[in-house]
């Protein structure tokens, strides 16, 4: 009887492991992609899908990225016109003309320069301009941009 309770055990204590490998695995991954943060040169040599990389502007360099379930933080360095010129393509709605350097720019708060912002902990440096906007699914987009030195904090959730 001790026999036949062996090749039992053995098939449940494999299925069991083979489980719990796969779980950890899995979880690995997720980690991976939502847990740690990614460095990528400049827009082309990010893997992720097009609706996170599009959130980002073309000419953005040395670009430090955070994904969650369902949003995205970024660093990035990028002048200003550049961002400019992004975000009024990206933005405009039905064919509108959208002046995000007039309509949609505003110097950020003075209490929160020097004070680490969000999940990437990005210093505010003084002279720093926010630009906000909100997509047509709902999402909202935020820009803290440095004209200075070019260095911008994103936070982006999409639904």
């Amino acid at each position: 009887m001790n026999q036949s309770r062996s090749p039992i055990l053995r098939w449940i204590l494999t299925g069991c492991t083979i489980v719990l490998t796969l779980w950890i695995v899995v979880a690995s991954v997720l980690y991976w992609i939502y847990g740690t943060n990614t460095h990528h040169s400049n827009r082309n040599t990010i893997w992720w899908t097009e609706r996170g990389r599009g959130l980002i502007p073309p000419n953005a360099t040395d670009i430090t990225l955070q994904q969650d379930f369902l949003d995205h933080y970024a660093t990035y360095k990028v002048k200003e016109k550049d961002l400019n010129r992004f975000l009024n393509e990206r933005f405009a709605r039905d064919g509108e003309v959208l002046d995000s350097f007039r309509d949609e720019r505003s110097p950020i708060s003075k209490d929160q320069i020097g004070k680490p912002l969000g999940r990437l902990q990005w210093k505010v440096p003084e002279g720093t301009v926010v630009y906000g906007y909100s997509a047509s699914n709902g999402g909202m987009h935020y820009y803290y941009h440095d004209p200075e030195s070019g260095q911008t904090y994103q936070e982006s959730a999409y639904w």
